[in-house]
């Protein structure tokens, strides 16, 4: 509990993951619960990160031996595992592809995701993992219900499988009588089966959330660390002022 209370008020990212929550109209509205001190999970999202990823997306203002370090992974073991550009482990964890090559094959660049925790919150992040469907419409034959209009297409849909969306149509009239019809996703369809069941899926789209969770603000991890002695510290202070207070006004009536 103590851990969350400092989290709180330690994290910048924890009061933008709750302003940035998807709107009631938009499917999935999914509220995501951020756990970076379960290592476990940072590990398998490093992993599912690196693995799906950063083909195409860097974390520029993170270094692969502080990721090793912050998430319990032995160097060796990390290096042979996670770097796939030939990188040493103190540098940072850029991608290679080049801005041309992302430009000309999804019409920008793929952008560097070291701050998009921070910047959109825990809730935007996993709801756009599972947001992705089937669109003839689109470039890359993919769009997203988070983000409509993506250029990406669901990196992960092997595992998810591929979906299309459930619609429903809504006829509002006004006082004059013309009316119009909105359409609104209200869930999705399987058109193939993934690799993994709905409940396997959520798991990754947690998993990975929670990793770049972590990167946007990898700090966090040392302030609940702290965070306990801190407050120990304080309370002891607040002991020795209390007596320092009796004592000093003791003769003063």
């Amino acid at each position: 509990m103590i851990h969350k209370i400092i989290l709180i008020l330690g994290s910048a990212f924890t009061m933008g993951s709750v302003m940035a929550a998807s709107s009631g109209d938009i499917f999935p509205n999914y509220h995501f619960e951020v756990e970076i001190t379960d290592q476990p999970s940072l590990q398998r999202g490093a992993k599912l990160f690196m693995n799906y990823c950063a083909g195409c997306h860097s974390l520029e203002l993170q270094r692969y031996n502080r990721t090793f370090k912050d998430l319990g992974i032995d160097p060796e073991i990390g290096s042979e595992n996670l770097i796939f550009t030939g990188a040493k482990e103190v540098e940072r964890m850029h991608n290679s592809l080049s801005v041309a090559d992302g430009t000309k094959w999804f019409g920008s660049a793929p952008p560097d995701l070291s701050v998009t925790a921070r910047a959109k919150g825990g809730d935007y992040i996993y709801n756009y993992l599972q947001g992705f469907y089937v669109d003839d419409s689109r470039p890359l034959g993919f769009n997203n219900t988070v983000f409509p209009g993506a250029s990406m297409p669901n990196p992960l849909w092997q595992l998810q499988g591929l979906q299309k969306p459930v619609i429903e149509e809504h006829e509002h009239c006004n006082s004059t009588g013309e009316c119009e019809t909105n359409t609104k996703i209200v869930g999705f369809e399987k058109l193939t089966e993934g690799t993994l069941n709905d409940l396997g899926y959520q798991r990754v789209a947690s998993d990975l959330t929670n990793f770049l969770v972590y990167v946007s603000d990898p700090s966090a991890l040392q302030r609940l660390a702290m965070g306990p002695w801190v407050l120990l510290f304080l309370a002891l202070l607040t002991v020795l002022f209390y007596f320092l207070k009796r004592e000093f006004w003791r003769d003063i009536h």
